[in-house]
Parts: structure tokens; C-alpha cells; sequence
């Protein structure tokens, strides 16, 4: 249903500007909500605000003041369910790869992004209460305060059936060197050839925590990491950096680097990384089987009786009897 124009001429000439990052954000966190599989919750929140994956790829295509008024002229509840989704969404962990995604494309912290996210959700709080008062609700419903109160208890009995997220088993600040020994070593994991006869390689592969797609999203979340910033893991990434850097530490010492012709693929520490390093490591081997040992040794002394940790441990001393 268009918009009266009267109040849309009200509206500075620099509001997209103002608003844009905040659109942006909030178009992200809608299309993560919309592209989840279909539910009847989903359906639900579908019937009531029309909106699915099309026309918020539409939206979040709005690129200018124009295009802006355009869209609030034309088709202004478009725009307000865009905007209460993209909230609601934002203030759970649904939201958690936009918040990601946007903190690693823009290269902040965790703190510039926590201000970020409460600068943007300000702005659309005060501009969804805006809409409220000038746009009308949809057929058959008194008011679109109303309608946002029955979309809000849609959004809260969808999140309430999803699986509570793992809480973290360890909160960890790395130094540059640890991190980027944490890095190499999974990619090293991740690159290790899966069709092949070698016996530890097989068995390597063979690990539920050490398959490719299993270490993916733990690689991404270390790529954005900083030094010294806290490191929060769950037990399941606990236990792939402890299975990680074992095999690293068993490819490091045994012949499957050079057997692999991986040597010089394998990025060597960078030198002030080395010299960081108390005492001052013989070689690249030695330095990547300190890293190994400190971190094993780390693990099992904080955790000496979980029983995935112990199941992780005979894991890899299974993969050692294959070398």
C-alpha cells in the first residue's frame, strides 16, 4: 500500500546517508533469516510480513536517497519488515554470520562492531517508530504497532525452537606467534589429500573433527582474530585445535611433508615470529613441535577428565601407530 507522500517530504536530504549502514545491516540479517530452510514458523513470519529471499534482494539494493523515497513511497511496509526482521535478527545469535562476515570485511574488533551494531540498531528503532506513525497496517489489523507485536511473537517462538548455542569451554588471548601456529596448522590439516594410500592420511581423514567442512568455519573464525583479543571456543573447536596440531606437529617430524612435496607450500614462521621465541628454536621443525607440545600439554592440564578431550587424545595416538 503506498505511503502518504506528505511525510516523506519531511525527511533531510542526507537521510539515506544517515541510514545506509544501518539499512545495509539490516537487510543482511533479514536475508540470513529468510534463506533458512522453511518451517512453519517461518511460514509464519512469511504470511505475515510478505516478505521472502526476492524482495529483500530487491531492498537491500537501495543505493540512494531517491531510490529510498522511492521505496517508502511504493511499497513502505516493505521497507518496515525489512527493517523489525533485520532487528530481530541482529539481536540474536541468528545473527552471528553477518556480524562476522561485516567485522572482517571492515577489519574491526570485537568493540568497534559491538558499536556499530548499537549505533545501527538505534537508528532503526527510532526510524521504525517513525514508520509506525505514518504508515498504514496491514488489512484487517487496527494498527502496525499491533502487527509488530504479532510479528515479534513469531520471530520469539522461532528462536525458542532453535538449538541452544554451545557455550564455551575456554576463553583464550593468543600472541601473534600461537595464533598464527593455530592458523597453519589447520590449513595445513585442511590441505592434507584425502584420496590416497598413506595410512595416516586415511585416518586423518577418517576424523569427524578434521574433515574439510568440519574445519572450515573454525578457520574463518580464527582468520578473524587478532592477537591478544579474546578467543572464545566451544569444545568441539577445542578439541579440532588439539586434534589439529598433533597431526601438524606428527606431519612436521615424520617423511609426509616431503612425501607430499608440502615443504615448501607450508608457510615457514616469519622471522620476528622466531626470534619471539624463548630460546630461539633450531629450526622450523623445532619451533612448530614446541608450539604442538605447549598447547597439548595446555589442554589436557585444564581439562583432565572431560571425557571428549580423552576420546580426542586416543584418537590421535592411534593416528601416531599409522606413521
Amino acid at each position: 500500500m503506498p505511503a502518504s507522500a506528505s511525510w516523506l517530504d519531511t525527511l533531510p536530504p542526507d537521510f539515506y546517508d544517515q541510514l545506509a549502514r544501518s539499512l545495509s545491516l539490516h537487510g543482511m540479517a533479514a536475508l540470513e533469516l529468510l534463506s533458512r530452510p522453511a518451517t512453519p514458523l517461518t511460514d509464519r513470519l512469511h504470511h505475515l510480513t510478505r516478505l521472502d529471499v526476492a524482495p529483500v534482494q530487491r531492498l537491500n539494493g537501495i543505493g540512494s536517497h531517491e531510490q529510498l523515497l522511492a521505496a517508502l513511497q511504493q511499497e513502505p511496509l516493505a521497507v518496515y519488515h525489512l527493517l523489525l526482521l533485520g532487528r530481530l535478527t541482529l539481536e540474536t545469535s541468528l545473527a552471528a554470520p553477518v556480524l562476522a562476515y561485516v567485522q572482517q570485511s571492515m577489519g574491526i574488533d570485537a568493540e568497534q562492531l559491538h558499536t556499530l551494531l548499537t549505533y545501527c540498531l538505534e537508528l532503526s528503532g527510532a526510524f521504525l517508530g517513525q514508520l509506525e506513525e505514518h504508515v498504514a497496517a496491514p488489512a484487517g489489523v487496527a494498527s502496525l504497532g499491533l502487527h509488530r507485536l504479532a510479528v515479534e511473537e513469531a520471530f520469539a517462538e522461532l528462536v525458542a525452537q532453535l538449538p541452544a548455542p554451545a557455550l564455551p569451554a575456554a576463553s583464550l588471548r593468543l600472541t601473534e606467534p600461537q595464533l598464527h601456529m593455530l592458523r597453519l596448522a589447520l590449513l595445513l590439516v585442511h590441505s592434507l589429500p584425502a584420496d590416497t594410500d598413506h595410512a595416516f592420511l586415511r585416518a586423518v581423514a577418517a576424523l569427524p573433527h578434521l574433515r574439510a567442512e568440519a574445519l572450515e568455519p573454525l578457520i574463518a573464525h580464527l582468520g578473524r582474530v587478532r592477537a591478544q583479543e579474546p578467543l572464545a571456543l566451544t569444545m568441539p573447536e577445542l578439541v579440532q585445535l588439539y586434534q589439529g596440531m598433533q597431526v601438524c606437529g606428527m606431519v612436521f617430524v615424520s617423511d609426509v611433508m616431503s612425501r607430499l612435496g608440502l615443504e615448501d607450500a607450508f608457510p615457514a614462521l616469519p622471522d620476528e615470529e622466531r626470534e619471539a621465541t624463548e630460546p630461539a628454536p633450531a629450526s622450523n621443525r623445532q619451533a612448530v613441535g614446541e608450539m604442538v607440545s605447549g598447547f597439548t600439554h595446555w589442554v589436557q592440564h585444564t581439562f583432565p577428565d572431560d571425557p571428549e578431550i580423552a576420546r580426542a587424545r586416543q584418537q590421535v595416538l592411534a593416528l601416531a601407530d599409522t606413521l
